[in-house]
C-alpha cells in the first residue's frame, strides 16, 4: 500500500504545484469496504473550501487519466488541520519553535511519546524540548509519527 501512496503523491504533486498547492499528506486506504484517496493541501495563507472544491476536481480528472488505481475510489481532499501532520524533512524545517508530539518506532531515552518544542532539524535528527525528559534528539528514519499540537 505505501508504495501505491507514493505512487499517487508523486502523481498528483505536479497537478498541485501548478495551482499553487502544497500536497502535506496522502493517504490511500480501504474504510468499511470502499477504496479512500484522501489528499491533504495546504498553501501560503491556508487553504479555503473553494480551494479543497477546485483540487478536488483537479485530482479527481488526473487520477481517472492516471491509470494507478482500478478499483473505485471515494476522492476526498481538505486543509491538514491545526495538528498537521508532519512528514517531509521541510514541515519539520517549517514548524521550528513550534510544539509539535512525535512518536518514535524505537525509544528513545526509555520514551516513545514526545511533546515538546521543535528546537531544529539537521543531518537527519530533530531536536525536541520534550516536557518530560527535556532536550531529545531523534532520528527521522525513527519517526513513526509526528504531528503539530495545537494549543487550545
Amino acid at each position: 500500500m505505501i508504495n501505491k501512496t507514493k505512487a499517487l503523491e508523486e502523481l498528483l504533486t505536479p497537478a498541485a504545484d501548478c495551482e499553487n498547492i502544497e500536497i502535506t499528506d496522502l493517504e490511500y486506504v480501504k474504510e468499511n469496504g470502499n477504496w479512500v484517496v484522501r489528499v491533504f493541501i495546504d498553501k501560503d495563507g491556508g487553504v479555503s473550501m473553494d480551494d479543497c472544491e477546485k483540487m478536488s476536481y483537479v485530482f479527481g480528472e488526473v487520477l481517472d487519466a492516471g491509470g494507478i488505481l482500478s478499483d473505485s475510489y471515494v476522492l476526498e481532499v481538505s486543509s491538514p488541520g491545526i495538528n498537521r501532520t508532519l512528514k517531509k524533512k521541510k514541515d519539520f524545517e517549517r514548524f521550528i519553535g513550534e510544539k509539535i508530539r512525535v512518536k518514535t518506532f524505537t525509544s528513545v531515552n526509555n520514551q516513545k511519546n514526545f511533546l515538546g518544542e521543535l528546537v531544529w532539524h539537521k543531518d537527519g535528527k530533530i531536536k525536541i524540548n520534550d516536557v518530560t525528559s527535556g532536550e531529545v534528539e531523534i532520528d527521522f528514519s525513527d519517526i513513526k509519527k509526528a504531528n503539530l499540537e495545537a494549543d487550545i
